[in-house]
């Protein structure tokens, strides 16, 4: 009976250890992706190429630079709604809601049909309304 609960209590913290190793890779696999696209805009100055640039940096919640990269992209394509819907997003997450609003209903004016952006764009909404 002992060595059976020995056994167990042993996987419990295998399983625990594992469960931080891939912690620690999932970490590691977003710097790893942002570095890869921080090359990429080295490489080729693309729309696409500083919008993936903006979601890498929104996902390592460097909020600021994702905006500026969104903002890169936009010289390069002005009508480049998927841009304006990053900008949104991060300025959302910096609680600042006019500016969601207003990059959101660019992104929207570009293609009305972008759920996401209405979704974006109805929580910036409702947080500066209070809701």
């Amino acid at each position: 009976m002992k060595k059976h609960g020995m056994v167990l209590v042993v996987g419990i913290i295998l399983l625990a250890l594992s469960g931080m190793v891939v912690g620690c890779a999932k970490k590691e696999g977003g710097e790893d992706k942002l570095q890869a696209a921080i090359e990429a805009v080295a490489r080729e100055k693309t729309p696409e190429n500083y919008l993936t640039l903006s979601l890498r940096y929104y996902e390592v919640k460097q909020f600021d630079k994702c905006i500026e990269a969104a903002q890169e992209s936009i010289k390069l394509k002005p009508d480049f709604a998927p841009a304006y819907n990053n900008m949104c997003a991060a300025y959302n997450e910096q609680k600042m809601w006019d500016k969601g609003i207003e990059a959101c209903e660019k992104g929207l004016s570009i293609n009305p049909d972008n759920q996401l952006m209405k979704n974006n764009l109805e929580w910036a909404t409702g947080h500066k309304a209070g809701k």
